[in-house]
């Protein structure tokens, strides 16, 4: 049976860690796989997996980008992006698909996504105004002011409706950029712990200092554009000194890769105030 979901997975150097992932979806599920340039043999751990597309970008689109990509290239009723270094559970697809289909007002949720160590933690804060909604208990389904990127499920027709990910966000907040735009479209965000991932975090693309200051100064870029929007008098000030902050406290100055992380949140933030934190890079073609 054809699946009503296409799961769009977006890569980066990720082939240490994808197969994982794949082997969780189910084989009639489509699942494009948008490479941002890697140097990585991705190519090859795709092999074992027919229900798989490559979509190769020539360079480092970013997460909204490459997102929208493989959303261009799906026809489904739905859209789940989902992070590599996630899997999912039995039926996740599933029980996301019937919740869906029982509130027809849901633009997206989330399913209950645990750590490697079993844990969970909803997320019910953001820079973007949100609706306000109680907490909902970790094991009962709820609305949700906003939705984690790393295992996100969205009505395929609302996601073209807006427009899908801010295509001038290189990295971070953009998830909560477009749950803000699909509430003011009148559509709920929804919690559901019948559907459950599993999302390591921290392995998409490795772990080195480099990155850790590549990661920091995108951050902040997406910090100062996503605030600007919103509060565009506290953009810089709500950019500069958190990271300022971060990089101060003895609990990250003695550790490499949390001190990488805040300098590059720094420049990140000096970057900005220059033009706007606007990510511009021309869009990449098919390889």
């Amino acid at each position: 049976m054809k699946s009503r979901t296409t799961v769009i997975t977006v890569a980066f150097n990720s082939a240490h860690i994808i197969e994982e992932m794949l082997a969780s979806i189910p084989r009639e599920v489509g699942v494009r796989v948008v490479d941002n340039g890697s140097t990585d043999d991705i190519r090859k751990k795709l092999k074992n997996f027919k229900n798989c597309k490559l979509i190769s970008n020539g360079s480092n689109q970013g997460f909204g980008r490459a997102c929208n990509r493989g959303a261009e290239k799906s026809s489904t009723d739905f859209l789940f992006f989902l992070n590599p270094d996630a899997k999912l559970k039995n039926n996740t697809i599933l029980e996301l698909e019937r919740f869906a289909d029982k509130n027809p007002k849901m633009g997206a949720a989330n399913p209950l996504i645990k750590n490697d160590k079993g844990k969970v933690r909803l997320k019910m804060s953001s820079i973007v105004p949100s609706k306000d909604v109680p907490r909902p208990k970790i094991n009962e389904f709820g609305e949700m002011p906003v939705l984690s990127g790393g295992a996100l499920f969205v009505r395929r027709e609302i996601f073209e409706a807006i427009g899908g990910f801010d295509p001038k966000i290189f990295l971070y907040h953009e998830d909560h950029e477009l749950c803000n735009r699909i509430s003011n479209l009148g559509y709920s965000l929804w919690h559901v712990p019948s559907a459950i991932a599993v999302h390591i975090g921290g392995r998409s693309s490795g772990s080195s200092i480099e990155i850790a200051q590549l990661k920091g100064f995108q951050m902040a870029r997406s910090r100062y554009y996503v605030l600007s929007k919103f509060y565009p008098t506290r953009a810089f000030t709500g950019t500069f000194w958190p990271a300022v902050y971060g990089l101060s406290n003895p609990l990250n100055l003695f550790f490499r890769r949390r001190r990488s992380k805040y300098i590059g949140q720094i420049k990140g933030a000096l970057s900005a105030r220059l033009d706007g934190g606007v990510f511009e890079e021309p869009k990449a073609t098919d390889r």
